[in-house]
Order: structure tokens, then sequence, then C-alpha cells
């Protein structure tokens, strides 16, 4: 509970005052409070990933094999049911969580390196393992992708169209994109000192890459998860 409190502290600090709080974060190594904020921000986004997977995927094939089971016959086989849907859920989200912690500290590592040495080109003064504490406690943007969960299920349930789903989506995405664009230039010039103008031209360019990348999933990748959201005909 108090790593919770900690944690939602934090975000709140980040996500509303990013200035002030990297303004006041003190040096230390990455490895503690900010990777321990990290881990959580990364566990909630695999529990909320695979509650999606659960209700998209693991209860319609549930409902299949007790299709036509009623009576005492349901009733005995429900904890079974129960039990094996529960053991899934966990093995789930232990294989989402894992690969999310290695992917994302994979992809904050390499950042941290890139706006290191384009912010030495720009004429700042700092450190890598400084810019990857400050990036760590960046990742408060990624529970963005809750709204994104949440829109899911609207569509899943049929409260909206798949239309709609794919422009809350998009939305959603480029949103979080802008904010971490503002928080990453904060990082930038608190770090490294360099003028305002330099921090964002420093940030920019992993940005553009996301944008491309929801431009492309837009063209490629909507379409087949069309047919993962979409409600069951």
């Amino acid at each position: 509970m108090n790593l919770l409190k900690w944690y939602w502290g934090t975000w709140w600090q980040i996500m509303a005052r990013p200035i002030y709080f990297y303004a006041k974060l003190a040096e230390e190594n990455w490895k503690e409070k900010s990777y321990s904020f990290f881990l959580v921000t990364a566990w909630l986004l695999s529990f909320a990933l695979t509650l999606a997977i659960f209700f998209f995927q693991y209860l319609p094939i549930g409902q299949t094999l007790i299709e036509g089971i009623t009576g005492y016959k349901l009733i005995l086989i429900m904890p079974v049911m129960i039990t094996l849907a529960f053991v899934f859920f966990l093995i789930t989200f232990f294989i989402l969580a894992g690969l999310l912690v290695v992917g994302l500290t994979a992809t904050f590592f390499a950042l941290a390196y890139v706006f290191h040495y384009v912010y030495l080109m720009l004429g700042g003064k700092g450190s890598a393992p400084r810019t990857l504490q400050c990036l760590f406690y960046s990742s408060a943007f990624l529970l963005g992708a809750f709204l994104m969960v949440i829109v899911a299920f609207l569509t899943r349930y049929e409260l909206l169209s798949f239309e709609l789903f794919r422009v809350g989506y998009n939305f959603i995405f480029v949103l979080m994109i802008v904010y971490v664009y503002g928080i990453w230039a904060v990082v930038g010039r608190r770090v490294y000192g360099v003028p305002k103008w330099k921090a964002f031209a420093g940030a920019l360019v992993p940005v553009v890459i996301m944008l491309i990348f929801v431009f492309v999933f837009d063209k490629i990748g909507m379409e087949r998860l069309k047919s993962w959201i979409t409600p069951l005909k």
C-alpha cells in the first residue's frame, strides 16, 4: 500500500507539474526509486492488457466449453473453470509483464543514450545515467494506454463502433506522444542545461518515430485488430 501511495503521488506530480517535479528531482542511482516507479508502471499496464485479453479471448473460449451444461453439472464444474481462468490470467499477466519490463527497459536505455549524445552535440553538459533516471520517471505517460483499453471494452460490448474506436485510439496515442514530448524536453533542459528550443529539438527524433508508428499501425495493424476488438457475431 505504501508503494502504491508513493507511486500515485509521484505519478500525479509528473503528469500535472512536470517542470516542478524535475526541478526538484535529486540525482540518484537509476536502479533505485526511478526504476521502481517504472516497474510499477509496467505491471499496471500489463494488468490492463491482461484484462483485455481475458475478456476478449479467454472468456468467449470458456463460454463455448460450458455451452449446453446446466443445473448441478454446471455447479460441479464451475470451481474448475474459475481455477483455470485464474491460472490463465496469471500466466498471461506474468508473460506480458516480463515482456514489457524487458522491452521497455531496453527502449529507455536506448533513448537515454540517444538523448545524451544529441544534447551533447547541441552544446549541453550532462550524464547518461541521470538522463536514464529521468526517463524512467517519464514512463508515467504510458498509463494513458488505460484509456485505450477502456475504449476497446466499449467497442467490444457495442457501446462504440469500430470507426469511433479507431478515432479514439489514434487520438489518445497522439495525445500521449505530445505530452511525453513536453516531458522529454523538460528532461533535456534540466539535465543538460540547454535553451528551450534546443531541448525541444533534441527530443524531436523519437517523437517523430512514434508518430510514424501511429500512422503505419493505423494503415496496417488496425484491420487486424478489428477482429479482436469487435463483438463476435
